[in-house]
């Protein structure tokens, strides 16, 4: 039996939007700014909203890209520890309360929050994501970071 690729880590799982949230403020601060003409008051909010939004999105891309780069780089590579087994365990996060969900693989324990902007596998989307209880699964992870999901067919 062969198994099927669910989630691997690369650019599609890279957190853009998290990353692209205040481009957006970038361009009503720009925007406020050129045509705010006399409106001394407009241009200078403009400034100061294109100015943080652009400041943000700077810390976000060094905080994000290198530990990104980090973990893909470990996974091409082939320094993932594999697990293969059934999903037991699984507790899906509550209806109200923290998205946390969890499961193990032959004694292996995976937890993550379902809703975090991560590279790492999170069971997207909420509630309907690949992860189920009985399962059968093969897991490449490291350092908690499950890089790949691959689900037998």
């Amino acid at each position: 039996m062969g198994y099927s690729t669910v989630f691997e880590i690369g650019f599609r799982s890279f957190p853009w939007q998290l990353l692209l949230n205040p481009v957006l403020f970038i361009l009503i601060g720009v925007l406020l700014f050129r045509f705010g003409k006399g409106k001394e008051i407009y241009q200078a909010t403009g400034l100061i909203v294109a100015t943080l939004a652009a400041v943000f999105v700077l810390v976000l891309a060094i905080s994000l890209v290198p530990n990104f780069i980090e973990i893909r780089r470990s996974y091409k590579s082939g320094n993932s520890a594999v697990v293969e087994g059934m999903v037991e365990n699984f507790r899906t996060a509550p209806e109200l309360g923290a998205a946390k969900e969890s499961f193990s693989v032959r004694g292996v324990d995976f937890s993550y929050n379902a809703l975090d902007p991560t590279t790492c596998f999170h069971n997207a989307p909420f509630r309907k994501g690949p992860i189920r209880s009985g399962i059968a699964v093969r897991i490449f992870y490291q350092d908690g970071c499950i890089q790949r999901v691959d689900i037998r067919q």
